[in-house]
């Protein structure tokens, strides 16, 4: 049998431009979650699961891919080492919507995004010492300002939450897993969602059992938020998917910048969370440490420009 096929060569460009789609719908993914504090936080993954799988299934049928699905299926099963890989992503994806969703709920989203301004700087330090990526001087001195702005943040926070820990730890590993599972991204994130389904399903069989499903005719507009949590969900996954497999995992890390920031807007701004002042010096220096790596990469292209 063949190996599982992926891109014949990374395409950079693209890779950001999905990047930029991915955290520029997470960042504000905060407001959606909140609508559905009614829900379980487990029982808004669960539906985030079945109806991602659903409008998957849509898409693949009107597609013609459908037999692309079964192949891929065949070649997981032989490949077992993939296998694990996407049962491991799916588990630690999971984890990590949980902790999304939770923050929402309880009212936590500065902290939040505070906790997802360590994520860039775990996936760079994961991707000089497992995948062997070397960094240029200008992009050191910015990783040592980015890791001084997040010192200081915590400092002045007074504490490191299990939730900015959470979150940041769960998809820093997440990114890595994908680099690592070279298939296409739609078929990456079915088959996530296909290994989860069992738990997903007895999880909303028992809640329905119980009476505690928040979904149905007695709250039409939580019921409405969750089915479209599939397509929700499901746009930036993919497109992050498609950019771990385009973009060197340090580059990766550093446009995830956009998603803390525009977190923190939402829960400050639109979901009214009160921001202390203490948390500006920090990100400046957070500002500062993404101007540097932005001006490494311009460089950078100027040099493959000249060379070529």
């Amino acid at each position: 049998m063949s190996a599982i096929p992926s891109a014949a060569a990374p395409n950079r460009a693209g890779g950001l431009t999905a990047s930029f789609l991915a955290y520029l719908c997470w960042g504000f993914m905060p407001i959606y979650w909140s609508f559905l504090s009614r829900a379980d936080s487990w029982e808004v993954i669960a539906h985030r699961v079945l109806w991602s799988l659903v409008v998957l299934a849509v898409i693949f049928t009107a597609t013609g891919r459908l037999r692309t699905a079964r192949d891929t299926a065949r070649l997981l099963w032989e490949q077992k080492r993939i296998l694990v890989l996407l049962f491991s992503a799916a588990a630690v994806a999971a984890v990590n919507w949980w902790i999304n969703v939770l923050a929402a709920h309880v009212d936590r989203v500065i902290e939040l995004g505070i906790g997802m301004f360590l994520t860039p700087l775990l996936s760079v330090a994961i991707g000089c010492l497992v995948f062997k990526e070397r960094l240029s001087g200008l992009r050191r001195i910015s990783l040592a300002l980015a890791a001084c702005g997040v010192a200081v943040l915590a400092f002045n926070y007074g504490r490191i939450p299990w939730i900015a820990v959470g979150v940041s730890a769960t998809w820093a590993y997440y990114g890595a897993l994908k680099k690592k599972i070279r298939i296409d991204a739609w078929m990456s994130n079915a088959f996530e969602c296909v290994v989860l389904l069992p738990a997903a399903a007895v999880y909303l069989w028992w809640l329905n059992a119980e009476g505690l499903s928040a979904f149905g005719p007695a709250n039409p507009g939580v019921s409405t938020a969750l089915a479209g949590l599939g397509v929700v969900t499901l746009i930036p996954m993919v497109a992050f998917a498609y950019a771990a497999q385009n973009l060197p995992l340090y580059l990766l890390g550093f446009c995830q910048f956009l998603n803390p920031v525009l977190t923190i807007f939402t829960g400050v701004v639109i979901l009214g969370e009160p921001f202390n002042k203490a948390f500006a010096a920090p990100l400046l220096f957070i500002a500062a440490a993404v101007v540097l790596f932005i001006s490494a990469e311009l460089l950078d292209l100027r040099r493959m420009r000249a060379g070529g």
